[in-house]
């Protein structure tokens, strides 16, 4: 008996301890709203920086941690016209960004828009401290 209850014991720390907290940002709502907004501002400079164009984002998935954040999302032009890419090899209208949570402040830590890859394969290799399940279903652990 007391060997099942330490065993039970120590699966339910095992899980407790393997838990963590993903909260959905994908639709705004009163508690995310400050939060999401800003990492969102946050792509849109980025972006606007990169493309001089004014973007809006269509939320696909935006799964949030404590110190990690993955955003897919589609991407259109602000005054509704259609997005002017340069000469190169492009794949409108999508973005993807990972963020980090650095001092308490959440910072781009890799993102790429318009891309004709699946340029964050394996990107939890690289974020080596960032739960995979942030990711939702764009990982294929093998």
């Amino acid at each position: 008996m007391k060997r099942a209850i330490l065993i039970l014991t120590f699966g339910l720390i095992c899980n407790a301890v393997d838990a963590q907290i993903i909260l959905n940002f994908k639709t705004k709502t009163k508690e995310n709203e400050k939060e999401r907004t800003m990492m969102l501002d946050l792509f849109r400079a980025k972006l606007n920086k990169e493309f001089k164009q004014d973007f809006i984002f269509v939320v696909n998935v935006f799964n949030v941690s404590s110190n990690y954040a993955w955003l897919k999302c589609n991407v259109q032009r602000k005054d509704g016209k259609e997005i002017s890419l340069n000469a190169g090899d492009y794949d409108c209208c999508h973005a993807e960004a990972l963020y980090k949570k650095v001092n308490g402040k959440w910072t781009i830590m890799e993102s790429v828009a318009f891309s004709t890859d699946v340029w964050y394969d394996q990107i939890w290799e690289r974020a080596k401290d960032a739960p995979v399940k942030i990711f939702g279903t764009d990982y294929h652990k093998e």
